[in-house]
């Protein structure tokens, strides 16, 4: 719990990375406020933010000063941020769609050729979010096959962890959200929704290296499965008002990644 002193900002929130491939759901609450994860200007000066938290698949254990959600703040309507031309779009995505599909090709880990991962059943053992606690992942999680049609079985209530086709580079000025095309897709649900900062894609000498967008999917109810190229979510470009003083790059060469509070697999 925060103190908050509204003004006139607008502010969205939304689950950190490493919290989300957990399957932890982490949302802001503020007092005064009718909807989850934002707030908006109000005659109120000051108010109150708390995080509601839900992890699903796996136990977590936490320490005072543990991080679960980061928050945008706008100057103004949120709107009115939104770039709408298509030429970042293309510097971006090195295209003028602005939708992200899934990637089922194989990708490289520790010497497998692995297309997704998918979260292990009945693992008691709790998670500690914090870097210098990291985990085995093997411990947690499994490789998810395809099938004989090259098609991934989405089970009932296994989590997944996926990545987009697309390879992103996001400039300094802009930053950018995104957003399941359809927060349920046939039986399954995607409720991962994404921030990628300014430099995400870039090195640490901020040299162009582009990588995807991490997607994490629940099986609903029934089994399903999804193919190669699937559309799974669309991309707002936001614009910035000033550049940052330091780029965060811990994602930025990232393929088919786990939560970075886990060792590389071995």
């Amino acid at each position: 719990m925060w103190p908050l002193r509204v003004g006139a900002v607008h502010t969205q929130a939304t689950a950190k990375s490493s919290v989300g491939r957990l399957d932890v759901l982490a949302r802001l609450i503020v007092d005064g406020m009718d909807t989850y994860e934002c707030f908006q200007p109000r005659d109120i000066s000051t108010g109150r933010l708390y995080v509601e938290v839900t992890p699903i698949t796996f136990n977590i254990r936490v320490r005072p000063g543990s991080s679960f959600t980061q928050l945008r703040l706008f100057y103004g309507d949120p709107k009115h941020s939104i770039i709408s031309g298509n030429e970042i779009c293309r510097a971006v995505l090195e295209g003028d769609s602005r939708v992200l599909t899934l990637d089922l090709e194989p990708a490289d880990i520790a010497g497998h050729k692995v297309s997704a991962f998918c979260a292990k059943e009945f693992v008691d053992d709790p998670i500690t979010l914090d870097k210098k606690d990291a985990e085995d992942p093997k411990r947690f999680w499994e490789f998810a096959p395809l099938d004989s049609h090259k098609r991934l079985q989405i089970k009932n209530g296994r989590f997944y962890i996926l990545r987009s086709k697309e390879k992103l580079w996001v400039p300094k000025g802009v930053a950018i959200y995104c957003k399941a095309s359809d927060e349920t897709i046939g039986e399954m649900r995607i409720h991962y929704a994404g921030f990628a900062h300014p430099g995400f894609g870039s090195d640490a000498e901020d040299n162009i290296v582009r990588t995807p967008l991490i997607f994490e999917v629940r099986g609903h109810q029934v089994d399903a499965n999804l193919m190669d190229g699937e559309k799974m979510a669309n991309i707002v470009l936001y614009r910035m008002s000033d550049y940052p003083e330091k780029l965060d790059h811990a994602y930025s060469r990232q393929s088919l990644k786990l939560s970075n509070i886990f060792k590389d697999w071995t």
